[in-house]
């Protein structure tokens, strides 16, 4: 069996209702697709169904598709924000719901698929902008978490990544401020934010990844807003998107370099961690520096894949989004930031490396997963939790980068 045929074959298993599941805290409209075919994660996550559509989309599930970005919206007009997961909801995730909505316009060419889901994209994105606002005008992740959760957080993070001594005498619900925004990002958990004394300092950073997100959102909103005639409010928004690709390049541009990294307000400086947040810029229409994303592909391209953050030493206890695991939604960011810089030879050596890895290792398991060691060319085993098998993103990434390739071959 190959991989295209085992992912057609899996789709329908994705497929859940909510009274199936009997973990949801919604009965939600329609049924949506899980990031796994078994029985780890069989809940609607927010980040993962994108990528999942991408690959629903090619293989013909546009009615699946459509279900997805309508759980998303369910979701926005009663919460204000897609959260984490159906069951996860006092943290969302990375902004990619205006995304979909534009890629399944694209698909349909159709304005009613714009009319039905604009005034939820306008809401999801009024409530990064009252919500997840920093002090310097960019953005960042956070958390509604109760006092009652973060106790519970508190003792389940440190079972997870051990806190260090310093770490225990910072005040506890502060410091799980942090982890929850870390793990909002999708990214949890990660060395990006490390400063003296605390390894995830993320309420002293505006994001990177984020913003480059909301960036594209507001672009794509002001795009959708003329095609429907709504001139005035498309005008709104495409000068929130110019005024925020003018932050990005005064506070995220490391001007030595011309990499952008994670903003730290609170010092003025820059992240000290390279990370596959670094291709986000150049995926989402902020640069198309070719010398810049060279250099992120430079510190990050391993032998099976784009490592998540730079290698700082063996030594160093690594998380899951760490060196040396590549995660598909990386693969993703470094192929668009390639492409978009001009580089289609290096944005092929990119997009072919993952196909290699998702293949090899499927011969030798017989399954997709969630995460792939790039160094070893392995599934990519962490100290947080299990590395499960995987449809998802994994597929998603998969099948669109197949399609990628056989058009550039026609």
């Amino acid at each position: 069996m190959t991989v295209h045929e085992y992912i057609l074959k899996n789709w329908g298993n994705t497929i859940k209702r909510a009274d199936e599941t009997g973990k949801t805290l919604f009965q939600l409209p329609k049924p949506y697709t899980t990031p796994c075919a078994s029985s780890l994660f069989i809940n609607f996550f927010y980040w993962d169904t994108y990528f999942a559509n991408l690959g629903l989309m090619l293989d013909g599930m546009e009615e699946q598709v459509e279900n997805n970005l309508d759980t998303m919206k369910f979701f926005i007009d009663f919460l204000g924000y897609v959260p984490n997961a159906d069951h996860l909801i006092t943290r969302t995730q990375p902004p990619v719901f205006t995304r979909g909505v534009w890629d399944y316009y694209q698909l349909k060419d159709d304005k009613a698929v714009i009319e039905k889901y604009v005034s939820s994209i306008i809401r999801e994105l009024s409530f990064f902008e009252s919500d997840r606002m920093t002090e310097c005008g960019l953005n960042a992740y956070g958390n509604c978490e109760t006092n009652l959760g973060k106790e519970w957080y508190y003792e389940e993070f440190d079972r997870r990544l051990q806190f260090t001594e310093e770490e225990k005498q910072i005040e506890k619900f502060a410091f799980v401020d942090n982890l929850l925004a870390i793990a909002e990002s999708g990214w949890d958990f990660n060395p990006r934010f490390q400063v003296p004394g605390n390894r995830f300092a993320s309420k002293s950073f505006a994001h990177l990844d984020l913003n480059c997100l909301l960036y594209d959102a507001e672009v794509k909103l002001s795009q959708m807003l003329a095609i429907i005639g709504r001139v005035e409010e498309s005008e709104k928004y495409a000068k929130k998107a110019a005024d925020r690709k003018d932050f990005i390049q005064k506070y995220m541009r490391d001007e030595e370099t011309g990499i952008y990294l994670d903003y730290n307000f609170k010092t003025g400086k820059l992240s000290e961690t390279l990370s596959a947040a670094s291709f986000y810029p150049y995926a989402l229409g902020i640069s198309t520096d070719a010398d810049g994303v060279m250099k992120v592909l430079e510190g990050l391209d391993l032998p099976y894949g784009i490592s998540a953050c730079e290698y700082k030493g063996e030594d160093v206890k690594y998380y899951q989004w760490d060196y040396p695991s590549m995660w598909p939604t990386n693969a993703y960011f470094a192929y668009e930031a390639l492409k978009n810089a001009g580089l289609p030879e290096k944005a092929a050596y990119v997009r072919d490396k993952y196909i290699s890895t998702v293949e090899k290792v499927f011969e030798a398991t017989g399954e997709l997963w969630e995460k792939y060691d790039a160094k070893n060319g392995v599934v990519s085993v962490t100290p947080e939790y299990e590395t499960p098998d995987m449809m998802g993103w994994t597929a998603g990434i998969y099948e669109y980068f197949c399609n990628e390739r056989k058009y550039e071959d026609k």
